[in-house]
């Protein structure tokens, strides 16, 4: 398995890890890259590890082929290896070491940019709550989730209603969110910690604001209840399943609190949990899990429940889907044009200075139509003089 880390260059200018990084972002192996310049698996392999340097000609066709400036091979980087934290995925199914390194590398990309950012605009604290690991080997009980999820509910000065926007909510207080094809229909959602600050990546795949909520309340649970989990205990099922189970308990509780569901939830009527669905903007089968989970419903009728999902083919599309907007991270999008705007950043030379292309700086931030109404710094953010 390949590993991000920054190989010794021999001599100065062409910069071996970053063509590493660039191949592994794009899911290619080196024979594949090789077949596209046409050139073999071991002048690539010699070029990675720094023995030998491409001529312009072959970086040209590297950069057009790897979709990177010419720029970005000739800039080196701080090394990504014991910086990340664990990465938790919120998928279904299998996945493969291509995607994960091709992530893997993106998060890097994103670390970087988010680096240089903070270098002139002063991000906000990282306002968490510190959870301990669970007592029982067997993980968490429900009792201790809900507590953990009013906690920070409490934390952060909020009740037990609706939350308005889960992203803005998150960015507020110190996590990096941001949202981009995560290149596998397979991954909703990740997230991990690096250097004390918290990453939230979201699919832009996924078409459902009400899904999309629920992904980023999970990877929060991950944040909070999961930083004892190494990266090597993923490899154990058994403890993969509970973290995931684990996480979407939180999902549920954060996002939908015991006391006002049970106000709430007085009918099983589809209409009413339409209803509740437009209100809370949780997924009906969301709120009827949580309903099941705190007793309101018993198993029989959740079992008429999941027949009536079935029946309507909701699996995926349920109603308000195409009503309820999408909630789009802002703030990394804002401090750009923040830099921009007072010239601190001039996107015209962005590849000169940053090896970046201002495409994938605004892609990894978010999103492309990002259109900013204010001139107002971001909250939370201080410029630094």
């Amino acid at each position: 398995m390949n590993r991000l880390v920054a190989f010794p260059d021999r001599a100065t200018g062409f910069v071996a890890h970053r063509l590493v990084e660039a191949r592994l972002a794009r899911q290619m192996s080196r024979a594949e890259l090789a077949r596209d310049l046409g050139l073999t698996g071991q002048a690539i392999g010699y070029y990675e590890s720094g023995d030998r340097r491409p001529d312009m000609s072959v970086l040209l066709r590297m950069a057009d082929v790897l979709e990177q400036p010419v720029s970005f091979f000739l800039r080196s980087s701080q090394s990504f290896d014991g910086v990340r934290g664990t990465r938790f995925f919120r998928s279904i199914g299998t996945r493969s070491n291509k995607v994960n390194n091709a992530l893997d590398v993106k998060t890097k990309w994103l670390w970087e940019i988010v680096g240089f950012v903070s270098e002139h605009i002063k991000l906000p604290p990282v306002n968490l709550p510190d959870i301990p690991a669970p007592v029982n080997a067997d993980g968490y009980t429900t009792d201790e989730i809900d507590a953990i999820a009013t906690l920070v509910r409490r934390h952060w000065n909020l009740g037990d209603g609706p939350l308005a926007n889960v992203i803005a909510l998150f960015e507020t207080h110190g996590i990096v969110v941001t949202r981009f094809e995560l290149g596998s229909e397979e991954i909703d959602a990740f997230s991990c910690w690096i250097k004390q600050r918290p990453y939230i990546l979201l699919g832009s795949e996924k078409k459902s604001a009400s899904r999309s909520r629920f992904d980023a309340a999970h990877e929060l649970g991950h944040l909070l209840l999961h930083r004892h989990v190494g990266q090597e205990d993923l490899e154990d099922k058994k403890i993969r399943d509970l973290i995931e189970s684990e996480a979407n308990m939180f999902a549920g509780s954060f996002l939908l609190p015991k006391a006002s569901l049970l106000r709430e939830f007085y009918s099983s009527r589809m209409k009413h949990l339409e209803g509740l669905k437009e209100r809370w903007r949780v997924s009906i089968q969301a709120i009827a899990h949580r309903a099941k989970q705190i007793g309101i419903i018993d198993d029989h009728q959740y079992i008429l429940f999941r027949k009536q999902i079935s029946f309507n083919r909701w699996h995926r599309n349920e109603p308000l889907d195409d009503v309820i907007p999408m909630e789009q991270p802002q703030w990394l999008l804002k401090c750009w044009q923040l830099l921009t705007e007072r010239k601190i950043v001039r996107e015209a030379g962005l590849e000169d200075e940053l090896g970046f292309s201002l495409d994938l700086v605004v892609k990894l931030f978010g999103r492309g139509d990002f259109k900013p109404r204010s001139d107002d710094p971001p909250k939370g953010f201080r410029v630094l003089k």
